[in-house]
């Protein structure tokens, strides 16, 4: 098992955003050094929870800080960017890397940044979202002349002189594409099912309990099984916990029911109910909404403990789900920054290699 960290990130709105910035890069950096073998990194352009507006951006700038680390953005806005921008940009993004570039698409899931960019309703965002990635795979591949037409976007090159180089588009380093991944939430997700049947990655997200996580890769293989594709390989599967490992379970425990780290999930769970998407938090999604409390959720689907409880919290998901390929750990503000440290240092040296055993 591999492991690498989940960036949505989580920093509290009073927080100096350039501080949260340079607490984001540093912990790329360190990453790296820990022994993480990729990082995913989100993004919001009105959410202050959820600050980095341009994931590409940030990983350009963490690229040029390390060496071996593969970086993506998770996800790509598709509705929110123009298919040439997206292709272009993760393009270039490929070159600067020398290859060390993940894709990921989605169509965002808040309801804020649709309206900045007057976006329809989320079904036409998930059409937009298959047409836009389609627009992109065919972008790296295209030579000019071409005339791409869909519902959504039109896309076209007329004008060219060959011997000028006019006409021609970046492709990226890696070939065909850098890895794409698609970002999985529900049970029934079509997203899951669309990762199956091309053979991208699926990137499982923190915000569901384990019983829905252990859906989603037999959703996969269907999409797998549909598309006629060989049955796919669970290194494929990447896996989101929020989890803090520490010295002893007190000291975990009383971290994350405290401080920041609890208010990060006052956060996510009133921002789920406020767009109707509480269920899919609940171990049980008929209970009530008033009972979906930062707690309930710490305590029912997060991985907490030191090192032998996460250790036997991660062997339970393995079992329950099957296994997977890479564990990815969701990043936190670091209003402690000496706990986290320890905590990426306990998961790299102890917790993962036992589960790789």
């Amino acid at each position: 098992m591999h492991l690498g960290f989940f960036m949505m990130p989580l920093h509290p709105p009073a927080k100096p955003r350039t501080q949260c910035f340079d607490e984001d890069v540093e912990l790329a950096v360190l990453a790296e050094k820990y022994g993480f073998t990729e990082g995913w990194i989100g993004q919001h352009l009105s959410n202050s929870w959820e600050p980095i507006p341009s994931n590409d951006l940030f990983i350009a700038h963490a690229f040029a800080r390390t060496r071996s680390i593969r970086l993506g953005g998770a996800v790509t806005l598709v509705p929110q960017h123009h298919p040439v921008n997206a292709a272009l940009r993760l393009a270039f993004l490929d070159h600067l890397s020398h290859g060390r570039l993940n894709c990921a698409f989605g169509q965002g899931g808040t309801p804020n940044d649709w309206e900045l960019f007057d976006l329809p309703d989320p079904k036409t965002q998930g059409l937009m979202t298959v047409e836009g990635v389609d627009m992109v795979l065919k972008l790296w591949e295209a030579e000019a002349p071409f005339d791409f037409q869909g519902q959504f976007w039109r896309i076209k090159m007329e004008h060219t002189i060959k011997e000028l180089g006019v006409g021609d588009m970046l492709r990226p380093y890696q070939r065909p594409h850098p890895p794409i991944g698609m970002s999985v939430i529900k049970e029934n997700s079509l997203a899951g099912r669309m990762a199956g049947q091309r053979g991208y990655m699926a990137i499982s997200s923190n915000l569901v309990p384990s019983s829905t996580v252990a859906k989603h890769w037999p959703l996969y293989c269907a999409g797998a099984e549909e598309a006629g594709r060989p049955a796919p390989d669970r290194s494929l599967w990447r896996v989101s916990r929020t989890l803090f490992v520490a010295d002893s379970s007190q000291e975990a425990w009383d971290y994350a029911l405290s401080g920041t780290f609890y208010d990060s999930y006052k956060y996510l769970t009133t921002l789920m109910k406020s767009v109707e998407m509480s269920h899919l938090m609940k171990t049980d999604p008929n209970m009530p909404d008033a009972e979906l409390t930062p707690e309930y959720f710490i305590r029912n689907v997060c991985i907490i403990g030191n090192v032998r409880e996460c250790i036997d919290q991660l062997q339970a998901l393995k079992q329950e789900t099957g296994g997977f390929g890479t564990l990815l750990m969701i990043t936190h503000d670091w209003d402690d920054k000496a706990k986290w440290l320890r905590c990426m240092e306990l998961l790299a040296d102890r917790v993962v290699p036992a589960l790789s055993h």
